[in-house]
């Protein structure tokens, strides 16, 4: 089924908590960078960037687009990998995939092929990530 040509995340930073709170903690500031890195793939698959450049180097990716304007949530570099990872488990698990396929070197690869299938082209791959993620971490807590 075709998904909207419009991105869940809208990362305007508006519809995220973690990316509008006054003060962001770690922890917020590496999941707002993940949704903008989700929400940033969309435009790249369009330029057809292959997927494995999109999972690749986000944090210096974001790093460059910090001085665009919008508040570019920029983790520090010792985060990068795993910005890098998450991205891909993100992806993994939006695809069907479990957790554990994401520590297979071939995840690129195997991310390539499901991006691929009719039922989850690339943009709506990446939507379908960013709208679960989105999703699971605005849950409210509970006691």
């Amino acid at each position: 089924m075709p998904r909207s040509t419009v991105s869940a995340c809208t990362c305007n930073y508006d519809a995220y908590p973690s990316c509008t709170a006054p003060e962001h903690d770690e922890m917020s500031v590496l999941r707002c960078a993940i949704l903008t890195l989700l929400d940033q793939g969309r435009w790249m698959a369009g330029d057809d960037i292959p997927l494995p450049d999109i999972l690749s180097a986000g944090g210096d990716y974001l790093s460059r687009l910090r001085g665009t304007g919008d508040r570019i949530p920029v983790p520090a570099a010792e985060h990068w990998p795993w910005l890098e990872a998450e991205l891909r488990l993100v992806l993994a698990r939006a695809a069907g995939l479990d957790a554990v396929s994401t520590l297979d070197p071939r995840i690129d690869g195997v991310l390539t092929e499901a991006a691929r299938l009719p039922e989850y082209p690339l943009v709506d791959l990446l939507d379908l990530a960013a709208e679960k993620f989105a999703e699971l971490h605005t849950r409210p807590r509970t006691a």
